[in-house]
């Protein structure tokens, strides 16, 4: 067993929520140091706090398979699914390979925790070990459907079920943030390939937190601070097995229903998903800055920015303000 899986299995079904050095070195085989032993944990997004003779930690609400399962079993029509549930991989965008393209309808992996998690550009994901609910699903799309926008189309599925549910305002951020408040929730990172004159393959990423806790949370160098669905409405009683399967359910139909003309309609109703619409907004472009009204998206998903009098289409950039 590696050093990773000794050090979860003492935090898995430990009810009391504390941990002796002395139970550290014996599972891991070695004498190390306090500070080497709380670097371990951290280094897997755990946060362990020193307590006179024990370390204790927060309770971890561990993803289970089997609920995530139920959840994706109730897909009409879906004839090939794959799921995978990882404790600690470099990033879910990177678990399948080219085969699984072709062996699967969909293929999806959640992760407790990422080393490596993804953002928009360069930018990391980085949330505590079971804090949030991170997945990626694979598939392919027609290319007679074209995939422009499809981050916006995948958010307002999200925030759609998220409504359903009982969060009722949260909003979309153009192009692929889930905001409330003011406050980031979660995002979606859409990568796209073509390999075949008839289809695009698509590797979409999505990450939304669910209860953050931990002061290892580097999201609040953003600029909107992060939030959870736990501080949005603790009273929504789901478990984050449960919401993951809910999302994966909610992101597949999406899919299996995307063409040009669900897009378009999907689009047409960004006005009432949009957080920041009519407002004066600021956009990174590189080493540029530009700023104008935010009117709206165009019929690719492209951002129309008023800039006195002028209608500008912002294609990538990362909104600030």
């Amino acid at each position: 067993m590696s050093k990773t899986k000794c050090l979860l299995k003492m935090i898995r079904g430990n009810h009391d929520l504390k941990i002796t050095h002395d139970e550290i070195e014996k599972m891991i085989g070695n004498s190390i140091g306090e500070d080497e032993a709380l670097d371990l944990y951290r280094s897997m997004g755990i946060a362990l706090k020193l307590n006179g003779d024990f370390y204790e930690f927060s309770k971890i609400n561990f993803l289970e398979k089997r609920v995530i399962k139920e959840k994706i079993d109730q897909i009409e029509n879906a004839t090939s699914i794959r799921l995978e549930v990882e404790e600690i991989i470099e990033t879910t965008s990177r678990y399948f390979t080219d085969e699984d393209f072709k062996r699967h309808e969909y293929s999806l992996c959640f992760a407790e925790f990422q080393t490596q998690g993804r953002g928009r550009a360069s930018n990391t994901w980085f949330s505590p070990f079971g804090s949030g609910i991170c997945f990626s699903v694979i598939g392919c799309l027609s290319n007679e459907s074209s995939p422009l926008g499809l981050s916006i189309y995948c958010g307002i599925s999200l925030v759609r079920i998220l409504r359903e549910l009982g969060y009722e305002d949260v909003f979309m951020k153009w192009p692929n943030d889930l905001i409330h408040d003011g406050k980031k929730l979660g995002g979606i990172l859409i990568e796209l390939s073509s390999k075949s004159s008839e289809y695009y393959m698509f590797n979409i990423g999505i990450g939304v937190n669910h209860d953050l806790r931990s002061e290892l949370n580097s999201m609040h160098e953003n600029h909107f601070p992060p939030t959870d669905l736990r501080q949005i409405d603790h009273r929504v009683d789901f478990s984050r097995s449960e919401m993951s399967g809910i999302f994966a359910k909610a992101i597949i139909e999406s899919l299996m229903n995307f063409d040009q003309k669900s897009m378009q309609k999907a689009f047409s109703l960004w006005p009432e998903f949009d957080a920041l619409h009519q407002k004066n907004i600021k956009i990174i472009e590189g080493d540029t800055c530009i700023e104008g009204k935010n009117l709206g998206i165009d019929d690719t998903g492209a951002l129309l920015l008023d800039q006195n009098g002028i209608i500008k289409r912002v294609y990538n950039g990362h909104l600030v303000a």
